[in-house]
């Protein structure tokens, strides 16, 4: 086994030493050449291969027009090629997409995950920092410039400037329930492969397997981000007097907390001395810890500790007898010792105390000796001094009652700042802390296991580091990566805009450029473009104009070559165009725009996607990593929770089924049809214009009578099953023990598209959990909040009701249910937690216009309360003289709607074929 270790080791030795001299760590060399096609077709010419001949200018204008602005080009433009490039990137609509492919890599959302409840969910300045990186890249913002705002803003501009926004780049990640090394990791991780493509954050635990990043760089990355705190500002100016005032009122009860937390750690240092004789009982990582107002708190504890550890260093120890004890004196001895330091400090505060009633200018206390224990009270390096900070960053020195006071104070501030027009934009920066920490290295990623101290400074793979000397080191972290003698930073970014050019990156791993990265298909262009970027002052523009007015980006895609095929089915050589299918948010957008529905309106607070009056650019949804909506999901959208370099392209059944059945299709071939009067035109032209409108072109003379035959025809209509979905309602009141009914029944007020609550938001101000979907629910937050389903019977009969409750989750106490008619009220009462009850009534009689509510309200706590309820009525069919009726079924699941179903005729089928043909939802 020791043979095999030792084995083991000399390969992750040997491995290191190779990784040190792979191609990415190299400086750029020097290539050369005079374009791309020249790369290009040397290594065609080496592979025996041609490049395929200049594609069609019409495929030329739309290719363009999708890569640069995301959107459909005007049928209209007549420019030369180069003239409509220029005229692209000048288009506002150009910062929007590209933003979108930067979003994606800085892994945006607007809200931060799971949270605890007592927090506001969404973040204050995900959508600046949004429009930051849409306004920086319209106004082709240097690259370098790009990196050391979004990293280090704080320190290269004036407050309330615009470009403090920019550092939502570090504070957009998960909140991670508020465990800083996770949050840390996240940081770290979004730095080094967005910006160098380096697997860093894999040295948390071990030195890297592959690379060479050991883990003291990752500690050393570690201390930096360590060493700042989060505070939340203005980036715009003007005041708002309400902002203000709620920011008064939140600021007086931080500080009122903070001055009663030192005051009473100032009055424990005799307990604080004892706890560090059984420092077992207070852990170090005390992340779901709930604490009480009289409990030692053990991050207040810890920095006892290391306070007295410093202490112990000094040349004359404030607590000389204390550390003569320590490893030599007995427990008794040291519990004595804490009593007399204890009496000294209280008495040290006495006369602090009596000093400022005489003289409230004092600073200090006049005997040098007591003043040298006054100051390990007072200060900012005091182990009772709690940092002024927000309070994201000094929860954990409250106990769990004042915590989630300080939330909801800081969530009214931050609910104000989202929804008001009037309040200035805000911004989550990092700021450096006065002293910054010396990182130590977690053994195995253990934060308990602590190693060797390590400087902070940047990767060691570049060469001998000196420790950052100023502050956290991040504006010198943020200048390394800028630099243009670092080889990897212009590298990743060439990478990633040809990448967004040709479907896949020179380096197909585009956020690892490392050993277990792809290697570049073209070493010496890649080092040629990236030494170009630099040399064109980072200009992002610059090189998509470099690339896309190449012979190679003109290529068309459509050739047949059998031999290129066969000897390159990957197309790594580049012998033709690849394909592209829309991304979710360009197809969107391209309908609306078909539709003649595209709001343009840039920037501001971002909507729920089918909102009934959302028409934005996508890329103005709302993005919640909990719960990013289906369709989103199904079109490959990118995970939130990560930096993603690119999106996977799948082709399922899902995304058909969503063009065929979704009411938003319906609604944009419906609204093009309305579009210019096209109802008031011959049938010819009016396809003439559908086709412009649709793919930029006319239809040709087979797709013109195929079309002509179509929307001619004399259709049947369809004969469709009976619309159910007017006989439920959805709603939310408290169930009357007196009466067996529901008090003061009232509508839930909003429908997401599959669900209806009480506000676009879930849980919202306005009814909390309160939620009914399809297949169940939640219900509100307290007992005036059951959630209620109705049915109300269509007309007098008997009925039968089948249906089975289900309560699955463990934890909390689960939740009470009802089954309550209008005339003979409560037909069911019970509890239920973790487990299933069928409810089922054989023979129900009703009156046209009585109903049967389906209620659930909590246990006796808010926690855990979602269900599922399968509810099924049934009328068995009635004979009578007149005519037979028919046996019906109301399925709650089946029937969940907004509106009945509706048919299409068939111009608006017309309409819908071509929106979701491959013509449309492909570029080439």
């Amino acid at each position: 086994m020791l043979r095999h270790i030792v084995q083991f080791a000399a390969f992750c030795v040997f491995a290191s030493l190779c990784s040190a001299e792979h191609w990415a760590f190299q400086p750029l060399k020097a290539e050369k050449g005079g374009s791309i096609d020249e790369f290009i077709r040397r290594k065609l010419t080496e592979n025996g291969l041609k490049p395929s001949p200049r594609a069609e200018d019409r495929t030329l204008v739309r290719r363009a027009t999708f890569d640069l602005t995301g959107l459909p080009p005007d049928s209209a433009k007549t420019s030369s090629f180069p003239q409509l490039v220029d005229e692209l990137l000048a288009s506002p609509h150009y910062g929007e997409h590209w933003a979108r492919h930067w979003l994606d890599v800085a892994r945006y959302s607007d809200t931060k995950g799971y949270v605890y409840a007592r927090e506001e969910k969404t973040w204050v300045h995900a959508a600046t920092y949004r429009d930051w990186v849409v306004r920086a890249l319209n106004a082709d913002m240097p690259y370098d410039r790009f990196v050391l705002l979004q990293l280090a803003a704080d320190q290269l501009v004036p407050e309330r400037s615009p470009d403090l926004a920019a550092m939502g780049f570090l504070t957009l990640g998960r909140r991670f329930l508020g465990v800083t090394h996770d949050i840390i990791d996240d940081r770290i991780d979004v730095v080094t492969r967005g910006m160098l493509g380096l697997t860093a954050a894999c040295a948390r635990c071990h030195d890297h397997k592959f690379d060479p990043i050991p883990t003291r760089d990752y500690y050393a990355l570690y201390g930096v981000f360590q060493s700042c705190a989060e505070s939340v500002v203005p980036c715009a100016t003007g005041q708002d007097k309400e902002l203000a005032e709620l920011q008064h009122k939140n600021r007086e009860m931080l500080t009122k907390v903070r001055e009663e937390r030192m005051a009473m750690t100032r009055s424990q240092v005799r307990q604080h001395l004892e706890a560090q004789l059984e420092l077992e009982q207070y852990p170090e990582e005390v992340f779901s810890q709930l604490l009480e107002v009289d409990d030692l708190n053990p991050v207040i504890v810890r920095r006892w500790q290391a306070w007295l550890d410093e202490d112990a260093r000094r040349p004359q120890p404030v607590l000389a007898e204390w550390h003569a004890l320590c490893g030599k004196g007995t427990a008794e001895e040291l519990r004595a010792c804490a009593a007399r330091y204890g009496a000294l400090f209280a008495a040290v505060e006495k006369q602090w105390r009596a000093l400022l009633e005489t003289n409230p200018a004092a600073t200090a206390l006049p005997d040098e000796k007591t003043e040298t224990l006054r100051r390990v009270l007072y200060g900012s390096h005091s182990p009772c001094h709690v940092p002024d900070e927000h309070i994201a960053n000094i929860e954990l020195y409250f106990p769990a009652g004042v915590t989630v006071g300080l939330w909801k104070s800081q969530g009214e501030v931050d609910r104000f700042i989202l929804r008001s027009n009037s309040a200035p934009a805000h911004a989550t920066i990092l700021t450096d802390r006065a002293r910054p920490s010396t990182p130590r290295v977690f053994i195995r990623g253990n934060p308990l296991t602590k190693g060797d101290a390590v400087p902070r400074q940047f990767l060691s793979l570049f060469g001998s580091q000196q420790p950052f000397a100023h502050g956290s080191g991040r504006l010198e972290l943020a200048r390394a990566i800028a630099d243009p003698r670092n080889p990897l930073t212009a590298r990743v970014m060439v990478n990633r805009i040809w990448q967004h050019h040709f479907g896949r990156g020179l380096v197909s791993t585009p956020s690892d450029f490392g050993k277990q990265g792809s290697l570049p298909s073209h070493p010496e262009l890649l080092d040629w473009l990236a030494q170009r970027f630099i040399d064109s002052g980072w200009s992002i523009k610059a090189m998509h104009r470099l690339i896309m007015l190449s012979d190679t980006y003109q290529q068309s895609s459509g050739v047949q070559n059998a031999k290129a095929v066969q000897m390159d089915p990957d197309n790594r050589l580049l012998w033709c165009m690849n394909t592209h299918r829309l991304s979710f948010e360009e197809a969107r957008d391209a309908w609306l725009l078909a539709a003649g529905r595209l709001n343009l309106r840039a920037g501001g607070r971002p909507a729920s996607l089918f909102a009934p009056d959302n028409t934005r650019r996508t890329l103005y949804t709302l993005v919640d990593r909990e719960n990013v909506p289906a369709v989103m999901r199904t079109f490959d959208f990118a995970n939130p929770d990560l930096s993603i370099p690119q999106r996977t392209e799948t082709t399922v059944p899902q995304q058909a089924l969503f063009g065929m059945n979704h009411p938003f299709i319906v609604q944009q071939a419906r609204a093009m049809l309305h579009r210019e009067n096209l109802a008031s035109i011959d049938p010819a032209t009016r396809i003439r214009r559908i086709y412009a409108q649709l793919f930029q072109r006319e239809p040709d003379a087979g797709e013109m009578a195929f079309a002509l035959r179509f929307v001619q025809a004399d259709q049947p209509a369809l004969i469709v099953e009976a619309d159910h979905s007017k006989s439920w309602q959805y709603g939310y009141g408290a169930w009357d023990e007196s009466t067996g009914k529901v008090k003061d029944f009232k509508p839930l007020p909003h429908f997401t598209g599959s669900a209806w609550q009480g506000d676009e938001a879930w849980p919202n101000d306005k009814l909390g959990w309160a939620q009914l979907t399809a297949s169940g629910g939640h219900p509100g937050n307290d007992r005036k909040h059951a959630v209620v389903r109705r049915w109300m019977a269509p007309a007098g009969g008997i009925y039968a009701v089948k249906s089975t409750l289900l309560h699955e989750p463990s934890s909390g106490d689960g939740i009470r249910s009802f089954i309550s008619h209008s005339q003979q009220g409560r037909l069911h009462a019970g509890k239920l937690h973790q487990g299933s009850a069928d409810l089922n009534f054989d023979t129900l009689a009703f009156g046209a216009g009585d109903t049967l509510d389906f209620i659930v309200d909590i246990g006796d706590v808010l926690n855990s309360d979602q269900f599922l309820w399968s509810t099924q009525i049934l009328r068995a069919p009635t004979v009578g003289a007149a005519a037979d009726s028919p046996a019906q079924t109301w399925d709650a699941a089946k029937d969940f709607s907004t509106q009945p179903n509706s048919q299409l005729n068939a111009w608006e089928q017309f309409v819908q074929v071509l929106m979701l043909a491959n013509e449309f939802m492909f570029v080439d």
